[in-house]
C-alpha cells in the first residue's frame, strides 16, 4: 500500500504541476501581466506598416499617415505624443527603444523611410512581409510545443497509472512491491526516474 499511495501521490503532483501552467496567467496580478505582454513578441505591426504604406501611396505623408494610424496601446503611441509636440519624426524615432525584435525591425523600417525617403511604401511594405514570415514561425515554435508539452505529459501520466493499475488488480505484483525489498526498490527507482525524465522534457521543451 505504501508503493501504491506514493504512485498516486506522484501522479496528483505531476497533474497539479502541468495544470499550474494554465492557471498562471489567471492567477498573476493585472500589472505583471501587461508587463509580460509588452516584453512578449505577440503584437502583429505588419497591419500598421501595410496601412502607413496604403496612405502614403494615396498622397499622405508618413508623419500624417503615422499619427493616424498607429495604435496609441503600443510601444509607438510614444510617437504620436512626440509629433503632436513638434518633435521631428525622425528624433521621435531615435528615441523609441524596445527589446521586441518586432519593434526593433518595424522602427528600423520607418526610421530608414524618414531619413532616405525613396520608395517609403514598398519600403513598408516589405517590412510587413518580414513580420509576418516572423509571425507565421512563431505560430509554428508554439503548435510544435504544445505538442511536445503534451507527449511529455502522457510519457509522464501513463507509466505511474499503469503501474496504479497493476498494483490494485494484481496480487502477485503487490506481493512484490510489498514483500521484495528489491521489487520496492525498483519501484521506487522507476518513480524516481519518471519524476526526472518529466523535468528533463520540461525544461527541453522550454517555456510556452
Amino acid at each position: 500500500m505504501i508503493v501504491v499511495s506514493t504512485a498516486l501521490l506522484a501522479a496528483l503532483i505531476v497533474a497539479r504541476a502541468t495544470r499550474r501552467v494554465r492557471l498562471t496567467a489567471r492567477t498573476q496580478p493585472k500589472g505583471a501581466v501587461r508587463r509580460r505582454r509588452r516584453a512578449a513578441p505577440h503584437h502583429d505591426y505588419a497591419p500598421m506598416l501595410t496601412a502607413i504604406a496604403r496612405q502614403v501611396r494615396g498622397g499622405t505623408s508618413l508623419t500624417a499617415a503615422l499619427v493616424e494610424e498607429i495604435d496609441p496601446s503600443t510601444p509607438f503611441g510614444e510617437i504620436v505624443v512626440q509629433l503632436s509636440e513638434g518633435v521631428p519624426l525622425t528624433e521621435a524615432l531615435a528615441v523609441l527603444e524596445s527589446e521586441n525584435a518586432d519593434v526593433g525591425l518595424t522602427t528600423q523600417a520607418l526610421s530608414a523611410c524618414a531619413h532616405l525617403g525613396g520608395p517609403v511604401a514598398a519600403t513598408l511594405d516589405e517590412a510587413a512581409a518580414v513580420l509576418r514570415e516572423r509571425t507565421a514561425a512563431r505560430a509554428e515554435r508554439i503548435a510544435h510545443g504544445s505538442q511536445a508539452r503534451l507527449s511529455a505529459r502522457v510519457l509522464t501520466i501513463v507509466p505511474l497509472g499503469f503501474a496504479l493499475w497493476s498494483a490494485v488488480a494484481s496480487e502477485r505484483t503487490r506481493g512484490v512491491y510489498l514483500a521484495s525489498g528489491a521489487g520496492a526498490a525498483c519501484a521506487a527507482c522507476g518513480l524516481a526516474l519518471n519524476l526526472v525524465g518529466w523535468r528533463w522534457m520540461k525544461r527541453a521543451i522550454g517555456p510556452r
